[in-house]
């Protein structure tokens, strides 16, 4: 398994969604790790991610930030 971690904290939509979309198409990526403080970030990247074959594993807010755990589809 290949876990990708993307920092995107500090960026605003839709910097965010543009770098989940980017990493998604890495094709030894079989999960994503996503670090991001912008709020529409969560909302964004949980509607594109089962289009783009993506699974939503976790979504936990640590401290200023939210990291968002992904999983590809097989």
């Amino acid at each position: 398994m290949s876990r990708i971690v993307i920092d995107v904290c500090g960026l605003a939509c839709p910097e965010p969604l543009l770098a989940f979309e980017r990493a998604a198409k890495s094709p030894e990526a079989t999960e994503l790790e996503i670090r991001f403080d912008c709020g529409a970030a969560r909302d964004n990247i949980s509607r594109a991610a089962p289009a783009a074959g993506w699974a939503v594993l976790s979504v936990d807010e640590e401290g200023d930030h939210t990291v968002m755990v992904l999983s590809k589809k097989a």
